[in-house]
């Protein structure tokens, strides 16, 4: 079975996302926001997508904001976020790249635009996740195997390894990646760790290491 990259458009405008849907549905597997704040309850809620289109002008939460609180959400940190928005002067476009958005596109947009913007960037993302992974795999030699054996005790194998790649920095998307697993179940077995380790967050298990 193919398995699509993941786009989350989130615009208050239906007919927009109507739009964006049918130029990106042939290829990708879309979601939908129709605000800031759903877009961070879906993050929330655990939805980590590959690519985020958003647009700048929503009531209450605009794009800047919601930008940013998406990157404060665990996994979310490194998700490129494209732009997509009718405000062309250059202070927003700067604004925009400056918030940490990886591309800034102008309404309306052409279909063949979207496509290679969407494209290029998620495989930037992809190149950059594997030159992450690499560079954490260099630390691996530096892990105190009897550390890691007690502090591991009680774990399955699969828990093991995943707990392993938690100690070098790895977030679940690259477990994911590193391991061939779907993101869902690494996030379900990091939790399941967490549980058998009494923790809640990454830093008291890596803790567990001193």
């Amino acid at each position: 079975m193919d398995v699509r990259d993941t786009v989350l458009l989130v615009d208050d405008d239906p007919a927009f996302l109507k739009i964006a849907n049918d130029a990106l549905r042939e290829y990708y597997a879309v979601s939908f926001a129709s605000s800031g704040v759903e877009a961070l309850e879906l993050a929330s809620a655990g939805y980590v997508p590959d690519i985020i289109l958003l647009d700048v002008a929503m009531p209450g939460m605009d794009g800047y904001e919601t930008l940013s609180k998406l990157r404060e959400t665990p996994d979310m940190q490194d998700v490129p976020v494209i732009f997509l928005t009718s405000i062309g002067t250059k202070e927003s476009e700067l604004q925009g790249i400056e918030s940490g958005a990886t591309d800034y596109i102008l309404k309306p947009f052409t279909r063949e635009l979207l496509l290679a913007r969407v494209r290029r960037h998620l495989e930037n993302g992809r190149r950059l996740r594997q030159l992450s992974i690499m560079e954490k795999n260099k630390q691996a030699a530096g892990i105190d195997e009897e550390k890691f054996g007690q502090a591991s005790a009680g774990l399955s194998e699969t828990e093991q390894k995943m707990f392993r790649l938690i100690i070098l920095g790895y977030s679940n998307r690259e477990i994911a990646e590193e391991l061939h697993y779907s993101y869902n179940y690494v996030r379900r077995i990091v939790s399941i760790i967490y549980e058998k380790k009494f923790v809640g967050t990454r830093d008291e298990l890596k803790k567990l290491m001193r």
